[in-house]
């Protein structure tokens, strides 16, 4: 390593790495989840799109560009470290809660499936790092992180310890079934031909190490199968932001012992110039021979400005450095310094151990302490800093079905809970039996189904114990979307654009209609409007529908289900339901457009019934809607009747048949 600490923002990182590719699928793993900050700042990076400044615009591109991925984005994190916030979630990512029965679930991972569309080579982006998916994390703090990529029918050191990992976090996410973004990862993994060798011409392979396991050993033991033989006599340096509340640090000492640094030197974790270490820890870690550390001020200087007074930024990487004059050895993740972190059956932590490449003397990135420092009288944890108190209840729900349950994970029957929503009480459960989910009421999941449309945090409370909940929602095609109020003619025009970027412009145009104010937000140039004849207008209704029947079509035989779901039985604001409800409820628009929009919406919900039953009968929410709203026919074919005179009634006995009956297309 030739400049030193490497710098680089960690969004830009991972959005270099995905390099433009198209993302399928999408697994990441945190402790502290802040999910409103994850869709607004992180999601972002997945996809190569010209998003809107405006955050609410932002969320409804985003919204779109979600579609192809329904149901493959998740987030598995602790339930007892979310982070409310300044906003809340209301985007398709699977929102799962891993709970260990000891310690935290305190890994921070993505693993992203990625296709190159013009040699749709498949491969999976690894990253392995420190940072919680929270605005700290990855806009504040000093964190740190290892990309790597794994290609499908290629090779890899990595691949098998990483397919463990992924299956024991299914197995501690138990409490949900549905798990198709990690069966997609896994599914490419398993193409994949282990490296057996621990390294190759002299030279280590990266190793992806986790613990948190009834089988796992403790962290020095896998350093020492893998890369004793490197590690010893080498000199050491320690960044964690953490350490246990103690006079002596066991994971440090047994480091020591077993690999004998030359040199060694630990980061003194610090808030406003206060040790948050016992002074005993202190006096130990320089009685046996070890500095501590701090890191340059310029590495810790918010904006890059080093002036006196200036805030400094929150050290929360978690680095072991081994290093000699010739090489270097180092493991980057979630390792705190700590013996929940180091056990092999503590927490859940992940982290990658690679070889660097060095070109000049590695040097310690850590400044050595001179003088004593002031400590904090209670110094603090990790796990001092949450922000809320935990109730054991889990809680889902389905916008396709209506149906909401609740789940009790904590210990025995469960106790009277009662729910509330920013202070307001929603209902209230109780006897629950453990780890089984109970359906609420028919009017409690109505309850529910409504609050979601603002939030996606309850509050639960037991006694005096409360604890914020963060729902888990499925059947995302059928919650209303940010944006209610297409009128037909727009939802026509949406169908009709042929690229991303045609699409994101026009959401901009509406966006005065998202403001909470009245203040006009800066949007992208208007896009021409058609003609207002007849033939422009009858035009743009069939080329409307049209595009909209080669979409479903097209994804459907790609098996895009849940993309085409969203498109013929959603409640977006480009559904075919929401067309043909607001052609419904247009009373001062013109009965023979109207009547010609629920024609062709009828035509298409022939075609797609006829030729995809099996998708058709998958989701008999949305046909029902669906078919309610279809039949206004009747109403407006009623009104051109009066209108005119006796042999419109005629015309259209005879043109109805003629217009609904297509050639089926085989699928």
């Amino acid at each position: 390593m030739s400049e030193g600490i490497p710098r680089e923002v960690l969004t830009e990182a991972l959005r270099e790495k995905i390099n433009g590719r198209e993302v399928l699928a999408a697994v990441f793993c945190t402790f502290r989840f802040d999910p409103g900050f994850f869709e607004r700042e992180i999601l972002p990076a997945l996809f190569d799109v010209q998003l809107h400044q405006d955050a609410q615009i932002r969320r409804l591109q985003l919204e779109e560009a979600l579609r192809p991925l329904a149901g493959r984005v998740a987030v598995y994190y602790d339930p007892r470290a979310i982070v409310t916030g300044d906003g809340s979630a209301c985007l398709d990512v699977r929102r799962i809660p891993v709970r260990p029965r000891t310690g935290y679930f305190h890994p921070k991972n993505a693993f992203i499936l990625v296709r190159d569309t013009s040699t749709q080579e498949r491969s999976v982006v690894v990253l392995t790092g420190s940072a919680n998916l929270t605005q700290a994390g990855w806009w504040e703090n000093v964190e740190c992180a290892h990309l790597e990529e794994i290609v499908e029918q290629g090779r890899s050191r990595t691949v098998v310890d990483i397919q463990s990992f992924l299956r024991h976090l299914r197995g501690r996410a138990k409490n949900f079934e549905s798990h198709t973004a990690l069966d997609d990862i896994q599914t490419l993994l398993r193409s994949v031909h282990p490296i057996v060798h621990r390294s190759t011409n002299h030279r280590m392979h990266p190793h992806f190490i986790f613990n948190g396991r009834r089988e796992a050993r403790a962290l020095v033991d896998q350093l020492d199968d893998i890369a004793g033989q490197w590690l010893r006599r080498a000199d050491l340096e320690v960044l964690s932001p953490y350490l246990d509340k103690a006079d002596v640090s066991l994971p440090l000492q047994g480091l020591i012992n077993r690999f004998q640094p030359r040199r060694w030197r630990v980061l003194l974790p610090e808030d406003n110039g206060v040790a948050q270490c016992p002074p005993g820890l202190y006096d130990w870690v320089r009685d046996r021979g070890g500095e501590w550390g701090r890191l340059p001020k310029a590495i810790l200087a918010r904006g890059g400005k080093q002036a006196a007074g200036a805030a400094h930024r929150t050290v929360h990487a978690k680095v072991y450095r081994f290093f000699t004059d010739d090489w270097e050895v180092t493991l980057v993740g979630s390792f705190n310094l700590t013996n929940p972190a180091h056990s092999g059956t503590g927490n859940v932590e992940t982290g990658m151990l690679s070889e660097v490449t060095v070109d000049r003397r590695p040097r310690f990135w850590l400044e050595k302490v001179e003088d004593r420092p002031r400590f904090a009288e209670q110094p603090v944890g990790e796990e001092d800093s949450l922000e809320q108190g935990f109730v054991p209840l889990l809680a889902r729900y389905d916008w396709a079905s209506g149906r909401a349950e609740v789940l009790w994970d904590g210990t025995g029957e469960s106790p009277r809970i009662e729910v509330y929503d920013r202070g307001v009480h929603l209902f209230k459960v109780g006897h629950l039996e453990r780890a089984v989910w109970r359906a609420l009421s028919t009017d409690d999941a109505a309850i529910l189904g409504e609050r979601l449309r603002e939030t996606s945090f309850l509050t639960a409370v037991v006694g005096d114990q409360r604890g914020v909940i963060l729902v888990h929602e499925t059947g995302m095609a059928h919650r209303p979307s940010i944006l209610l109020d297409l009128t037909p003619a727009d939802i026509l025009r949406y169908w009709s654009m042929l690229t991303a970027e045609q699409r994101n412009a026009y959401l901009a145009q509406h966006s005065s209609e998202l403001a909470k104010s009245g203040v006009e937000l800066p949007v992208e140039p208007a896009l021409a409007k058609p003609g207002d004849t007849i033939f422009d207008r009858f035009a743009g209704i069939f080329h409307g529908f049209g595009s909209l029947r080669r979409a479903v079509r097209a994804a459907l035989n790609d098996d895009r289900v849940e993309e085409a779901r969203f498109r013929m039985f959603g409640a977006k604001y480009d559904s075919l339901p929401v067309l043909v409800e607001q052609v419904a409820d247009g009373a001062s628009g013109d009965p023979l457009d109207r009547y010609l929009m629920v024609l062709c919406a009828q035509q298409l919900a022939d075609d797609v019934r006829d030729c995809f039953a099996a998708f058709w009968a998958s989701d008999p929410t949305g046909v029902s809607r669906l078919e309610k709203a279809l039949a206004v026919r009747a109403v407006l074919r009623e009104q051109l009747i009066a209108r005119n005179d006796a042999e419109m009634a005629e015309f259209l006995d005879w043109y109805e048949p003629r217009f609904l009956k297509t050639e089926a297309v085989p699928a």
